[in-house]
This record gives structure tokens, sequence and C-alpha cells, in this order.
């Protein structure tokens, strides 16, 4: 749908993106919360790690929570002052790269500083990028990874940026831009990139191509990452996967996938089950 300018006006009164997900997603209880993502961690057979980038799942807690929660931990003992956020639109908003106008997001556990100074620098370097919090009003992939944040890094800024159909051309900009003005800052930057792999109503096919994609992540096969992305819905968030890995961000990184699953264990009958996984980038 177009973004209405009536709509696009009421959301500039608003400087704080609520919670939209909580009690269907996750625990709208903090303390219940706190809890569930504090026990998910502490099942992720993983020691603490200090990854540049991440991949993460947004599928509900109970859905994809242990793997996030693998993800989250391969970085933990990072000092992370800034969490750069990719994530896909789930909604059908015209294409484009959205930034938020709000100035925090807010999770039960904790609330976020947007980073104005780099979403103004963006706005300043390309005219591919818009300015809307629609898109960010109504997706809960950032949401999903903030509930983590909040645990580790409750102190860090974020740049939460929603990705709607954009091309290679565009999404190659954004993370070259990232690069140029994020500079020394990336010492203290955490990249997450948010996507579920495959969506199938079989499990093994599920699985498999799941773990197909897990494996040209590993093995840095960026073009064959890309031809997992013309399967919508599934791979969801593989494009930003792959022009990460083009980037110079990822120059030197090593890829590795720490664990995937899927929804199987919870879908009903007919249901599609989607995959899941945890991937890190580290020197």
């Amino acid at each position: 749908m177009n973004l209405s300018t009536e709509t696009a006006h009421r959301s500039r009164s608003r400087h704080i993106r609520d919670a939209v997900v909580s009690g269907i997603f996750y625990p709208a209880s903090a303390p219940e919360l706190s809890e569930k993502v504090d026990e998910l961690l502490g099942k992720a057979e993983l020691p603490g790690g200090h990854c540049a980038a991440i991949v993460s799942p947004h599928g509900s807690l109970d859905y994809s929570g242990a793997l996030a929660a693998k993800a989250w931990k391969a970085a933990s003992t990072r000092e992370i002052g800034t969490i750069v956020i990719l994530s896909p639109s789930h909604r059908s908003f015209e294409p484009g790269i959205f930034m938020p106008e709000a100035h925090g997001f807010s999770v039960p556990t904790g609330s976020f500083k947007v980073d104005r100074s780099i979403v103004r620098e963006l706005l300043h370097c390309t005219t591919s990028l818009i300015l809307s919090d629609i898109p960010h009003f109504e997706e809960h992939s950032i949401e999903m990874q903030l509930i983590f944040a909040a645990r580790y890094f409750p102190e860090a800024l974020i740049l939460p940026i929603i990705i709607s159909g954009a091309d290679d051309t565009a999404l190659d900009s954004l993370f070259s831009n990232l690069q140029f003005i994020l500079g020394d800052r990336l010492a203290s930057t955490l990249i997450v990139l948010t996507t579920n792999l495959a969506v199938d109503e079989d499990a093994d096919a599920c699985f498999r191509k799941s773990a197909a994609f897990g494996e040209a992540v590993e093995k840095g096969e960026t073009a064959l990452l890309r031809s997992f992305c013309d399967s919508s819905p599934s791979f969801c968030g593989g494009n930003i996967i792959a022009a990460y890995m083009r980037s110079t961000l990822s120059s030197g990184m090593e890829a590795s996938v720490y664990g995937m699953g899927s929804s199987a264990a919870f879908a009903e009958q007919g249901e599609p089950v989607v995959g899941y996984a945890a991937i890190g980038f580290s020197r």
C-alpha cells in the first residue's frame, strides 16, 4: 500500500515506537519476559562470543527464541555502543529502505534511543532512503531482536532499518554508506541481520532448503544465496544477508552456523513449516 500523508503526519507526533507483539510473540510482563530470555540464553550451548555481525530469526520466542538466543550470545562479550538492525518488511509497502522518525523503541524489558545522528547522515548520503515510521509501527522483526539486546546491551543506541523490495544496487549502496558513516565506530557496532529461512509444507524439505542456505553462507557463495531469495516467502531477509556479504563490511569475516531449526513442532495440520538459523560473522 502507499504511505498516506494523513497517517505519516500522525506518526510524526509519536516519539517512541511501542511494542506491538508483546503478549503474542513473547510475554508481556517484564519479569516473565526477562526470565524467559535468561532461560533461553542459559540453554544456548555456546560460549559468549565477539561476532561483528549476527543472523537472528524473528519468529516468536517459542518458535525461534532458542536460535535467536544463540545468535545474540555469539556477540555477547563485545562492548557495543551501536546496534544496526536490518529487517525485511512483512507488509505490502512501496519498495524502499525505511528509516524511523521515532526517537526510541521500547519493549517490556527496556527502551532504546535511535541514533538520530546516523539517520541524518544516511539521509544526506542518498535519496534512496525513506524517512517514515509507518513500516516500523507494523513490523515485528526488529522488536524480536530488541528483547535480546535489552539483556546484553541495554545502553546501546540503535539504528533500525526496514527493507521492502529494495534491489541489489540500493542495498549495496546502503552498506557502503553505513561503513563510511560508522567509520571508527564499527569497532563498537553490532550488525544484526534478521531473517527466517525456508517456508515449506513439508518439514524435511524445509530443513534441507534451510541447511543449504546456511551452507552457502558459510562458504561465502553470495550468488547462490541470492537465488534462494526468489522463492517468497522463504528467506525473507536473504537478500540483506547477501548484500552484507558482498560489502567490504564483511571483509575478512568467517561465517559460522551455530544452530538450525524450524517451527515443525508447533505447526498445525496444513500449516507451513518455517526454518530458522543462528549465524555469526567474526574474524
